[in-house]
Order: structure tokens, then C-alpha cells, then sequence
């Protein structure tokens, strides 16, 4: 792609994805996402972040689970050995309330992002948040040890894969829409907490 990545080219990507999109701060340049899948439901935020003449994209699972006092330094040293394990994404915790979330910036410079590398990103942190969601919880509530947590969130997501309708490529993980209704919607969601909540982990990335 000749031209710059931008805001149009991501809504442009989610819809070549089929994805149904939450909602959108055109202001902010923000995408918000809805999934649910075997792990429960859960978000994914999209945007630009612009320092100076930097620019990346990115992409953030927020609040996939929470760290507590409980077992801390097990809990660390399981996302320490994902972050080692994975080549796209990074499990990142908020020392202050001990969020656990999920993400990627890609720098964009001057130059542009095709879809095909858009789609490898994107899914490679639905992956990884498919794969590692019950991480935290195996070994706080289930008394796994860390290996045998991340050998369990694995084992696990590839007896999903192989459990798939043959032909089913995809990961075990549906989009939805915030604004659906019924019981598999997501709860309703304040947009401007939600962006403001973006905001601020977009800001912790500024150099």
C-alpha cells in the first residue's frame, strides 16, 4: 500500500475482516470491539498513537484478568513465560490495580500497513488471549503450578482448534457487537469511560 496507514484504513480492515465494530471515536481515533468464545466475553481496542513524527498502531485486550496479592509471583513469572513464548503481543500489568491485559504496537513511520499484516497482528492477539485467558485463574483458584497452568491454557486451545467442524478455520473466538441484545451481548458499556480508560493506557506508551 503506497499511501499512509490511517484511521479509514483500520474501519476499511475490520470490515474486510467481517468484523462488527462496537463503537468508534472518529475524535480520538478509536476502535472498540466485542468478542465472546468459550472464554467468556471480552474487548479489543484499536487505534493510532501519534508522538511527535512516531505513529503506531494499536491493539489492546484490556482487563483479561487481574493480578492480586494472591500468588503474585507465580502469577508474574506465567506472563513473563508467555511473553517469551509469543512473537506478536505482550501480556502487560497495571502495577496500581493489578490489570492483566493484552498488547501490540506496530510502528507505522512513513510508510503504509497491508491487510495481510494488519490480520497476522489482530489474530495473533486473539490467539494469544483465546489461548492464555484462563492462565491467572488456574493458578490462584486450581493450585496449578506455572508450568502446569501454561501447559493446561495450551493443551486446552488445541483440543478447541481440534474440535472444530472440519473446514473451520477459525479460532474458537466469535466477534459480537456491544450494542447487541440477549444474553451473549456485553454488559452496556459507557463510551466515555471507555475512551478515557484507552486514553490512558495509550498515553503510558508515549517515549
Amino acid at each position: 500500500m503506497a499511501d499512509s496507514f490511517g484511521f479509514p484504513h483500520i474501519l476499511e480492515y475490520l470490515e474486510r475482516l467481517g468484523l462488527r465494530i462496537g463503537q468508534v471515536n472518529y475524535e480520538q481515533e478509536l476502535v472498540e470491539l466485542g468478542f465472546h468464545g468459550n472464554h467468556g466475553q471480552w474487548r479489543m481496542i484499536i487505534g493510532i498513537q501519534q508522538s511527535g513524527v512516531s505513529r503506531k498502531l494499536m491493539l489492546i485486550a484490556p482487563h483479561i484478568c487481574t493480578v492480586t496479592k494472591k500468588k503474585r509471583l507465580e502469577c508474574l513469572e506465567a506472563l513473563m513465560a508467555v511473553n517469551y513464548r509469543i512473537a506478536i503481543g505482550k501480556f502487560g500489568l497495571d502495577l496500581d490495580d493489578g490489570e492483566v491485559r493484552v498488547e501490540e504496537g506496530i510502528p507505522l513511520a512513513n510508510g503504509g500497513l497491508t491487510f495481510e499484516q494488519f490480520q497476522l497482528a489482530f489474530g495473533a492477539i486473539m490467539q494469544t488471549v483465546a489461548m492464555y485467558h484462563s492462565l491467572i485463574p488456574r493458578i490462584v483458584y486450581s493450585n496449578c503450578t506455572v508450568a502446569e497452568a501454561l501447559d493446561g491454557c495450551e493443551r486446552d486451545f488445541l483440543k478447541e482448534i481440534a474440535d472444530l467442524p472440519e473446514g473451520d478455520d477459525e479460532t474458537p473466538t466469535q466477534p459480537i457487537s456491544s450494542e447487541s441484545n440477549g444474553e451473549e451481548g456485553l454488559p452496556e458499556l459507557n463510551v466515555s469511560d471507555v475512551m478515557a480508560e484507552v486514553t490512558r493506557m495509550l498515553e503510558k506508551h508515549d517515549e
